[in-house]
């Protein structure tokens, strides 16, 4: 197994973007073990701290799982989300049409979810918000992030349609360095949380218009905040 030697200048980014590459060209596989921390590391000629940054990155988008001895690539990789990577390699999605995009597939979502959510789905979603209220208490914007990507799931699988959830991850799979320049923004996490609750408490009553209109909401005040933290990149309307 060879990597390509990182600049130090470069950002995680490049790291899961080769760990991506790789995987779409057939030279990883599914459910493969990584190389052990400080190899890797060398490997790549990085730091322990800008890989284990890529790590997280790479659990959050499902492609990554943490075993007992090691690192793996996730088993069950999606074959939905690759032919999306392949087109963002390509360049061929703009920020704001993945944002469209996702405020129409998880506005259908969560209308499903507050119709068709199992009482134990309806649990698995409150103990997915309860996480995401201890990261923001504790500071913890990327554990956040994380957390709040296993809310959103855990709607869409309440939502009962695989293929909604596999559009879902697709397009947050993408939107993973965008979604990680807003949350620093101050309070978003906090606003986030707010909507989080609307939405949360919408499905638990089974009221399906509030809790899409919650999410579009939601979504809307994601967007606008995409807007101003990136607003000379789409003024310019370079595609990412």
């Amino acid at each position: 197994m060879t990597f390509s030697k990182i600049q130090k200048s470069t950002i995680s980014q490049i790291i899961v973007e080769q760990i991506q590459e790789k995987l779409l060209k057939g030279e990883l596989e599914a459910g493969q073990k990584l190389p052990p921390e400080r190899q890797l590391a060398e490997m790549l000629g990085v730091s322990r701290s800008s890989l284990r940054e890529a790590m997280r990155a790479l659990q959050y988008m499902g492609i990554l799982e943490i075993r007992q001895d090691g690192a793996h690539l996730c088993e069950n990789l999606s074959l939905l989300s690759d032919h999306f990577k392949l087109a963002y390699l390509l360049k061929q999605f703009s920020v704001m049409e993945l944002i469209e995009a996702r405020k129409l597939v998880e506005a259908e979502i969560v209308r499903l979810a507050a119709e068709r959510a199992t009482a134990e789905d309806r649990e698995t979603i409150t103990e997915a918000f309860e996480e995401t209220l201890r990261h923001q208490e504790a500071g913890e914007e990327r554990d956040f992030l994380m957390a709040d990507f296993a809310f959103h799931r855990a709607i869409a699988e309440a939502a009962q349609n695989s293929v909604l959830v596999e559009m879902l991850n697709a397009i947050r799979d993408l939107l993973l360095e965008v979604n990680l320049d807003v949350i620093k923004r101050p309070n978003q996490v906090q606003v986030a949380t707010a909507f989080h609750e609307k939405i949360m408490k919408a499905i638990l009553s089974g009221n399906a218009r509030e809790a899409s209109d919650a999410m579009l909401d939601h979504l809307t005040n994601v967007e606008e905040a995409i807007a101003e933290v990136y607003k000379a990149e789409l003024s310019e309307d370079i595609r990412v």
